[in-house]
């Protein structure tokens, strides 16, 4: 059997003294999309900032290509082969498009060139001169935080909630484009909210909850279960789960108080994340979501 370019065993993961993972157990093997899912503060970003080793602490077993790397620093992981691709983009608001691609200045022998990608993304070729915080939309600029995951043409491409805030037009470009990958040598880890899309491209899928692996198994297989996918990981929260139209918070006959508890331990868990108390994380997501453009439609800046 060949051996899987991503082995993780047992994965055990800390932010300060929050122990976030609880054992995680997952395989991408070469040419393969895997998708993580699991409700918000499950643990699917940890999963993958721990892989890059990007939290204070881990233990247990993550082999890429067969190399054990669990007590390795960030930047020997990276030159492994793995790209990534974060929640909130990691691209330069202050530099182009064009710009934010050359980075780092020199490409890696074997890696894809700018036109390469402009190829793939047409868009950020007639916007290569635009300053990405300015007048690119929310749409472009997940295309250029991919663009620059691939750039380096990595092996594996880990990609975190890729269609967060996006229409749902985009998001199927985007899927599109994800689906692709394998056939360029690059395999897919990606966490994601729209689990009819997530399901659609992987071949397999990890279910996250509490920082475990509660469910694991083929992804057509799983995209079958109207039950999983309607509802009993991801769809009770009221979050269109499905990519079809915007998310939207319901509330049910005999709930009192939808969501709170699972907001509180979401807000709970990004506040460990981040060395913040809880009210700082919570007075983010409200300013977030009023400076959103949904937030700003009613054109006084007020929720609509």
């Amino acid at each position: 059997m060949a051996t899987p370019f991503l082995e993780v065993k047992d994965l055990q993961g800390w932010y300060g003294e929050s122990h976030v993972l609880h054992g995680v157990d997952l395989t991408v093997n070469k040419g393969e999309v895997v998708t993580l899912l699991g409700r918000n503060g499950a643990g699917r970003t940890s999963t993958l900032k721990s892989i890059l080793g990007l939290v204070g602490k881990r233990k247990g077993s993550i082999a890429v290509n067969g190399i054990e790397t669990v007590s390795w620093p960030t930047y020997k992981i990276a030159h492994l082969g793995i790209g990534y691709c974060p929640e909130e983009r990691g691209i330069f608001s202050s530099l182009s498009v064009e710009e934010n691609l050359m980075l780092p200045p020199e490409i890696a022998k074997g890696g894809m060139s700018v036109d390469e990608i402009y190829e793939m993304f047409p868009n950020l070729r007639e916007r290569r001169k635009t300053a990405q915080g300015t007048k690119l939309s929310g749409g472009e600029q997940q295309m250029l935080a991919i663009a620059r995951g691939l750039i380096m043409k990595p092996r594996l491409l880990m990609i975190d909630e890729m269609s967060q805030g996006l229409a749902p037009t985009i998001v199927q470009g985007l899927f599109s484009i994800v689906r692709s990958l394998p056939e360029q040598g690059v395999s897919v880890l990606i966490v994601e909210q729209f689990v009819t899309h997530a399901l659609d491209v992987a071949s397999r899928a990890y279910v996250l909850e509490k920082g475990e692996v509660a469910l694991s198994g083929d992804a057509a297989e799983l995209a079958r279960d109207e039950a999983f996918v309607k509802g009993s990981y991801l769809g009770e929260s009221g979050i269109d789960a499905t990519g079809n139209g915007e998310a939207e918070l319901r509330f049910d006959d005999n709930d009192e108080l939808p969501l709170a508890a699972g907001l509180l331990e979401a807000i709970e868990d990004r506040a460990a994340q981040d060395g913040r108390n809880a009210t700082e994380v919570l007075l983010d997501l409200l300013r977030q979501a009023l400076e959103s453009p949904a937030g700003q439609r009613n054109g006084n800046g007020g929720m609509s």
